[in-house]
């Protein structure tokens, strides 16, 4: 777990009066206001002209809050519609800095400044930020791909949008969102480049493959008229620096035809041979893009295709509960679904 407990654990994050104190009655109580619901929170080190402190930066669909880690009194607040501009990874000579700066201003008055942050899970918490800007921000880039389908072996035209926080998968005919990957949930290696068919590392003809983490299936694209590999390649690689501070790691070495590729996909699709110790036939509740779109909050209500919000949908699963997991399967193939 990359971010902090969503929800405080012993105080809200408001000043209270002195513990010393009688308690007051009820009614001339002051009111402490509510906590918010936050889409997450990190421990962070903040950088100022007074030193390096530690803060839990907290992050809302409406503020941005800083906490003091031993209080968890409020040290700073921004609304997210007034006072936040954006935030950027401050790259340095090497891959072991996590610094971050967010612009930020008071009151909704004022040039915005940078306030400068350190943590190891910089990726995570820019990837959050730049979501709090959905509305303000397009496409990096978008390039027409052929994507593998592993069953049957064809290629098939789909719209990859490269975007802040990583790259969708849009169908050309409904404009429907397919698939999604964010920067943070790539693997190491990210892509591995496919050979062509004649067993060369040709990166323009072979294609590549995209590596997700959490054992989530990998996925093989080549590209489509209009673009190459070599250039869908590049934009990933600089925008996931630029954006989240990533450095993706891009693997030319392995001689990985199309053919083997899918093999190995295959054993990827089975997953584990565990011995079952009870198993449950389950609806699942997906959001988008089969489930990978992002959901931020605890909010999102069932949607008219019967999933998380007006895009989501709901499929058939098998929940199978074995000594070290619980695997979501497909009832028609026993396939891992991930």
């Amino acid at each position: 777990m990359d971010s902090m407990n969503r929800r405080a654990a012993e105080h809200p994050p408001s000043a209270s009066a002195d513990s010393s104190s009688s308690p007051s009655p009820a009614s001339s109580a002051p009111h402490v206001p509510e906590e918010p619901e936050y889409l997450a929170r990190y421990m962070v080190v903040k950088h100022s002209w007074r030193g390096r402190y530690k803060r839990i930066l907290c992050i809302s669909t409406s503020a941005i809050i800083t906490l003091d880690p031993s209080t968890l009194s409020v040290t700073n607040s921004y609304d997210v519609a007034t006072d936040y501009e954006g935030a950027t990874p401050i790259i340095g000579r090497d891959d072991n800095s996590f610094e971050f700066n967010i612009s930020v201003r008071t009151d909704g008055r004022g040039k915005f400044k940078g306030m400068k942050f350190s943590s190891r899970f910089r990726a995570s918490i820019l990837t959050e930020l730049h979501r709090l800007r959905w509305n303000r921000i397009g496409a990096v880039a978008e390039f027409p791909v052929l994507h593998l389908r592993r069953r049957t072996g064809e290629w098939v035209p789909f719209k990859m949008k490269v975007t802040y926080v990583g790259l969708e998968l849009i169908e050309l005919k409904s404009g429907d969102l397919r698939w999604c990957l964010d920067f943070r949930d790539m693997n190491s290696p990210a892509i591995i480049l496919l050979s062509d068919a004649y067993g060369k590392k040709n990166t323009e003809h072979g294609g590549f493959v995209l590596c997700p983490l959490y054992g989530r299936k990998s996925k093989a694209f080549q590209a489509a008229s209009g673009t190459s590999t070599t250039a869908i390649i590049s934009n990933l690689t600089k925008t996931a620096k630029s954006m989240v501070g990533l450095s993706l790691a891009v693997d030319s070495s392995q001689s990985l035809s199309v053919a083997e590729y899918i093999k190995r996909r295959a054993k990827e699709a089975v997953g584990a041979e565990e011995t079952p110790c009870g198993g449950w036939s389950v609806t699942r509740l997906r959001s988008a893009a089969h489930g990978t779109l992002n959901v931020p909050g605890l909010g999102l209500g069932v949607g008219p295709k019967g999933g998380l919000g007006e895009q989501g949908d709901a499929v058939s699963r098998q929940l199978i509960l074995s000594k070290v997991s619980l695997v979501e399967r497909r009832p028609a193939n026993y396939e891992v679904s991930i």
